[in-house]
C-alpha cells in the first residue's frame, strides 16, 4: 500500500487546475492533517477547494497531529504534516 502526506499547497493547486484525480492514481491513501484541512476550508479559498475540503473522497484521510517540532520557517500546516509523516 502506498501513502502520501500532503500539505496545502499541492491539494489546493491539483484541485484549481483539475487534476486532483492524479492522486488516487498514484497512491493508495493521502493522509492530510486536520490542520492542512483547516487551510483548504479557509474563506479566502476557492470554493470547489473548500467544497472538497469539507467533504473529501474516501481515499483521503484526515488525521489529528501531535506536532514534534515549531519553527518560524514553516506554516501550521507544513509542520503538521512533517510530523505526521514522521
Amino acid at each position: 500500500m502506498t501513502i502520501v502526506v500532503a500539505d496545502t499547497g499541492p491539494i489546493r493547486y491539483l484541485l484549481v487546475i483539475g487534476g486532483i484525480e492524479l492522486l488516487p492514481r498514484l497512491y493508495d491513501r493521502v493522509l492530510l492533517p486536520r490542520s492542512v484541512q483547516a487551510e483548504l476550508t479557509h474563506h479566502r479559498a476557492p470554493e470547489d477547494v473548500r467544497a472538497w475540503a469539507l467533504r473529501p473522497p474516501a481515499w483521503v484521510e484526515i488525521r489529528e497531529v501531535e506536532r514534534l517540532e515549531a519553527t518560524k520557517e514553516l506554516d501550521v500546516g507544513e509542520a503538521d504534516a512533517i510530523s505526521l509523516a514522521r
